[in-house]
């Protein structure tokens, strides 16, 4: 399931639905019951969510922390994060 949603992950920031570029702040906390940015299922209150800030936008980004260390991941394979 994990390859399905790093291929989802992927198909995302080529289009821009995701962000490359390094968050300000990263927010983790309760899952809120919004959908995932990544994998599009609910994050549950029993989840742990992760929410990137960035400087002037709206946060309407969010992940599971798998699907966030899939996107981590895709970000530091295009170099946008240390080795």
């Amino acid at each position: 399931m994990s390859t399905r949603i790093a291929d989802m992950v992927r198909r995302k920031v080529d289009a821009g639905t995701l962000p490359i570029d390094t968050p300000k702040k990263l927010w983790r906390g309760i899952g809120s019951g919004k959908p995932c940015s990544a994998c599009e299922a609910v994050i549950l209150a029993a989840d742990v969510e992760f929410e990137p800030q960035y400087d002037g936008r709206p946060s309407v980004v969010r992940f599971h922390v798998g699907c966030h260390g899939l996107w981590e991941a895709e970000r530091r394979r295009r170099s946008h994060l240390p080795k």
